[in-house]
């Protein structure tokens, strides 16, 4: 697939819960909310409530763009 030409997959929510966006990341809900306590992953707050937009998730991974990765990594080196 063409990372180009981004289409919004109908069967994917726009906007996903810290659950949902868990299970997309294949890691816990208590991870997530790590990451969003540290700034790590893009996710819009109002209030105590949390989403996260789909593909800004994506593209923060595609960019990898996670802090916590490289910190970890530096560590094993």
């Amino acid at each position: 697939m063409d990372s180009s030409n981004q289409q919004p997959d109908s069967n994917q929510p726009t906007w996903m819960t810290v659950e949902q966006v868990a299970v997309y990341l294949s890691v816990s809900p208590g991870t997530v909310r790590n990451w969003v306590s540290q700034k790590y992953i893009p996710h819009a707050k109002k209030g105590r409530i949390v989403r996260f937009n789909r593909l800004s998730v994506d593209a923060w991974l595609s960019a990898d763009s996670c802090p916590g990765r490289n910190t970890i990594a530096q560590k094993i080196l």
